[in-house]
Formats: structure tokens, C-alpha cells, sequence
């Protein structure tokens, strides 16, 4: 796809780190970094020289201007930049031992998630190969009704159309319409990246780390044509149906990194993949995307902070090319 013609929809916000080690009631302090699923996708896709347009909204308070600062840093200050005029939204993020985390959201009453259906017009979907999303926006009313009317504007231009649920289980208020919800969008998209933790509202998640490979294929009767599934140090899935009738299933082991923080790994692997995807490419060439989305991710496990630790192209290609040499 030509990569000055992706949108990116969804939140972005403030993620909130312990500034030192121990409990979150006992830490001196914290450290804020800009972060949100559809956020550090949009920033990846930067840094790996593929800038998308972005739809988000931003709080009108200090955060929400320093957010502002940190995508305008990334050419990501378009038109589709919204300033609400509530508050903006925190992620508070609880470090465990082996680099992975946890989330605690504030979000009610803010101007993140307070999406507006047709701010992305008719008009204007026409300019983009593909449109990719983020699922937070789904668990409230509003972002549930613009995203919803996103896709299915996008699919109606012939968009490539691409989702991330990121079920966030604290922001539902009832799993069963966390299920209904992600059946509704998947219905809608051609492309599909998601981890085991994201399938359990579809009864999928034990299944998805038990057997990547036939969870991954269960998806596709869903509605996408493609299903990236990543698997922490465990690596990647992806099944995809062809052009040409074939269905074809590969996995890719993890990168061997030092592991610091896995906060946005998910999110880096996705712009990865994004970067590199053309549709109708053949089985070879979703080796090579798979791979690629592989490395991005690993690299952003070796710093911290999601957005921050996004790798360029340069650093992800030197990766893969230790990679081929350590196989040869």
C-alpha cells in the first residue's frame, strides 16, 4: 500500500509510570509518557517512514497539549486532531519482574474516548489504501457508534480495513457486549491483529495460546482475510486467505532481546506489519511481514514507555540482518 495513504483512528493518551521499583502505594512518584494503543501505531508507522493521518482527540488541559507536542514531533498534527474540552484520559501502568504490565484506567467523563461520528467524511476516504483502528474507543456509546461508522464508510470506499480490539476488560462494564461488539467490527475488517488476552470476550484465549494456528483460522470465519496473532516471547501467527484460494499459516519465533518494558510491543508489531503489508501478496512475502512485524516489536521491549521506544526502519532492518546471519 502506498504509505502516505493510512488513517489511524482511536485514543491517545497518558500512560503513568512508577518512577522507582515497589508497590504503586509506596513509589515516590511517576513518570508520564505519551501513550494509547492507536497512538503508538500512528508513531510507529512514523518511525518506521510510512506517517499515517491520524483521528484522535486530545484533553484541553496540560496533558492534552503536551500530547499535542509529542505527535507534532512525528508529523502527526493533521486535521483530524481534535482538542475536546474535558480532561484527558490516564493509564496508570504497574511494571512486573519479567517486563510485562498491567493497566489501570481513568477515563470516565474525559474528551479521549468522546469520539463523533463522521468527523472523517465521505469525502476524505477515498485518499487512503487503509484504515486501521484501535477497540478502546468500542466500550463506551459514542466511540462504539464513530468507529463502527468508520469501518463500514471505509469498506463502502474500498479501504483496507484493519483493527486492533485491545480488550481492556476494566472498561467494559458487561464482557458479553465486549464479545458483541468485537463481532460487529470484525464483520467489517479485512485485517485483524490481536493477542490471546484480546480473544477472551470470543472464548478464544486459552485456545489462542494452546493452538495460535487454529484460533488464528477460527477468525477468519469472523470476517477478516487476514489474522496476526502475537504471542509475547512465545512470537507470532498469521493465517490468511489468498487471492488465489490457498490458505496459508505461518509462525515466527521471537526475537532474542533484553526485555525491559512490553508496554506497546503489541502496538510496534502492528505498525510493522502495517508498514510492510500489500494486499494480495503471496505466501513469501507474508513471511517477510510477519518477520518484520516481528523485530519492530522486540525492539520496543528494550526501552521504556510505548510511544518513546518505538524503533526506526534502520534499527529494525539491522535486527532481521543479524537474524540472516546468525541462520547462515
Amino acid at each position: 500500500m502506498r504509505t502516505d495513504r493510512i488513517l489511524v483512528a482511536g485514543e491517545t493518551l497518558v500512560d503513568l509510570f512508577p518512577s522507582g521499583p515497589g508497590d504503586l502505594a509506596t513509589v515516590d512518584g511517576f513518570v508520564y509518557r505519551a501513550g494509547g494503543a492507536p497512538a503508538n501505531v500512528a508513531t510507529g508507522l512514523a518511525r518506521l517512514d510510512s506517517p499515517p493521518e491520524f483521528w484522535t482527540r486530545l484533553g484541553d488541559d496540560a496533558f492534552g497539549a503536551y500530547l499535542r507536542d509529542v505527535l507534532a514531533d512525528h508529523g502527526l498534527d493533521g486535521e483530524f486532531v481534535v482538542t475536546g474540552d474535558a480532561a484527558t484520559a490516564l493509564a496508570v501502568v504497574s511494571p512486573t519482574p519479567d517486563g510485562d504490565r498491567s493497566f489501570t484506567f481513568y477515563e470516565a467523563d474525559t474528551a479521549t474516548l468522546a469520539f463523533e461520528t463522521g468527523t472523517v467524511p465521505d469525502s476524505t476516504l477515498p485518499r487512503f489504501d487503509c484504515v486501521h483502528v484501535g477497540g478502546v474507543a468500542l466500550t463506551n456509546d459514542a466511540g462504539r457508534d464513530a468507529t463502527l461508522d468508520l469501518l463500514e464508510r471505509a469498506r463502502d470506499a474500498n479501504c483496507l480495513v484493519s483493527l486492533d480490539p485491545n480488550t481492556r476488560p476494566d472498561l467494559w462494564d458487561d464482557p458479553e457486549a465486549a464479545g458483541d461488539a468485537i463481532r460487529d467490527a470484525l464483520a467489517l475488517v479485512d485485517l485483524l491483529f490481536c493477542s490471546p488476552d484480546d480473544l477472551r470476550p470470543l472464548g478464544l484465549g486459552e485456545r489462542a495460546r494452546s493452538d495460535p494456528e487454529a484460533a488464528a483460522a477460527e477468525l477468519l470465519d469472523y470476517g477478516p482475510e487476514t489474522v496476526f496473532l502475537t504471542r509475547g516471547g512465545d512470537g507470532a501467527t498469521v493465517v490468511a486467505d489468498l487471492l488465489d484460494g490457498e490458505r496459508v499459516t505461518r509462525s515466527e519465533p521471537a526475537f532474542d532481546v533484553d526485555v525491559v518494558d512490553t508496554t506497546g510491543a503489541g502496538d510496534a508489531f502492528t505498525a510493522g506489519a502495517l508498514a510492510a503489508y500489500e494486499p494480495g501478496m503471496n505466501a513469501d512475502a507474508l513471511d517477510d511481514v510477519l518477520r518484520y512485524a516481528n523485530a519492530t516489536a522486540a525492539l520496543t521491549t528494550t526501552e521504556t514507555g510505548g510511544t518513546t521506544a518505538l524503533p526506526d526502519d534502520a534499527a529494525v532492518r539491522a535486527l532481521l540482518a543479524g537474524r540472516a546471519s546468525e541462520s547462515t
